[in-house]
């Protein structure tokens, strides 16, 4: 013989199951939110390092396209890629002219974290000269 009550049992159980389910996602969401924004952040700051480096070269194949260029010259073709600064114009010998560069790029992202952004800069060192031998960006520290 049944006694009732018995559908209460289940309207607790299902009851207790639910806020089980609920804690339980609160918990996940708290935890892996924060998680994926730092993966986020990680990503975009990839990029933007991506970035410099692509507009360094960028830089580089501005300045190879006329290598037999003066210091003036030179130093014009770099600044107008964006993103670079000359620091410094020198010359390294009788022909060959050593430029110190400093890349800054910024890159935003929207997200379901809300506007993300990340900056990056480095600097990089380039010897041009009316030599058949293309040069190579070398990554310095940036000066203080």
């Amino acid at each position: 013989m049944r006694h009732g009550g018995g559908g209460s049992v289940w309207l607790r159980r299902g009851l207790a199951l639910t806020a089980l389910t609920v804690v339980l996602a609160g918990v996940g969401a708290a935890v892996g939110l924060p998680l994926l924004r730092d993966r986020s952040q990680h990503r975009l700051e990839q990029r933007a390092e991506r970035e410099v480096t692509a507009t360094a070269q960028l830089a580089r194949a501005r300045l190879l396209a006329d290598p037999a260029a003066g210091e003036a010259r030179l130093r014009q073709a770099a600044d107008a890629v964006d993103g670079v600064e000359v620091l410094t114009v020198g010359s390294d010998g009788p022909r060959t002219v050593r430029l110190l560069l400093r890349v800054q790029v910024t890159k935003t992202a929207a997200s379901v974290f809300g506007w993300q952004q990340a900056d990056s800069a480095a600097c990089f060192a380039l010897a041009v000269s009316p030599d058949a031998t293309p040069p190579a960006l070398e990554r310095l520290p940036c000066p203080g």
